[in-house]
């Protein structure tokens, strides 16, 4: 990733990768569930792909729609997987232009699963 400067005082949030491997275990773990029972649900052959997304050191996280699923089954929201850094320093600038192009399909996922926050950033571009 490269730094934009923040010509127009908005940033996009960046996820912290390691912490959120952490939040992941932690969660599974504390919602009962063993990398078994998720290795069943997903219908994978192995449970590697599960010990990666919660290894901070791989800094590898699920797929969106894996993301999706593994908020479903936990019973928490997406944001409660997903931990954002929270320093300016690290903080990307958006593009207004690149969210001209999001669809409108897109936008209502957005919508109904992001942040407030990210909610906010992207009306505030897209409107």
């Amino acid at each position: 990733m490269y730094r934009i400067s923040h010509d127009n005082g908005f940033t996009l949030p960046v996820i912290d990768v390691q912490a959120t491997s952490k939040r992941l275990k932690e969660i599974r773990e504390k919602r009962g569930f063993t990398v078994a029972d998720i290795q069943k649900i997903f219908g994978m052959q192995n449970p590697q792909s599960i010990y990666t997304w919660e290894n901070p050191n791989l800094k590898y996280l699920p797929c969106l729609e894996n993301l999706i699923a593994l908020a479903k089954i936990y019973g928490v929201s997406i944001d409660d997987l997903i931990v954002i850094e929270e320093d300016d320093s690290s903080m990307y600038l958006c593009d207004s232009q690149l969210v001209s192009c999001i669809s409108e399909d897109i936008m209502m996922f957005i919508k109904n699963n992001a942040s407030k926050r990210v909610q906010e950033a992207i009306w505030f571009f897209y409107n």
